[in-house]
């Protein structure tokens, strides 16, 4: 399989307000990365797993940690490249 070519989903996404109660959870993704990957629409399924990732990635991106976010945002642009996730 060439690089670009990408496979179909197992799960379609579903529509970014098929469930209300994530809304908040979802402008934490559409806040810092400018929408919400297929990966937590798909997810949605399960509302508890969207919010648990929420949580994660807040946790994860908080500006008070020890290592600033920009060095957060290189080390995430170098991974994700270094695996073909263009995220």
């Amino acid at each position: 399989m060439k690089q670009n070519d990408r496979p179909d989903p197992r799960l379609a996404p579903l529509p970014q307000d098929a469930v209300p109660e994530l809304q908040e959870a979802f402008k934490t993704y559409t806040r810092t990365l400018g929408f919400v990957p297929n990966s937590m629409l798909i997810m949605q399924r399960k509302p508890k797993l969207v919010q648990a990732m929420a949580q994660l990635a807040a946790a994860v991106w908080d500006p008070q940690g020890e290592v600033t976010v920009a060095f957060k945002r290189m080390l995430a642009h170098v991974a994700s490249r270094a695996h073909g996730c263009h995220y």
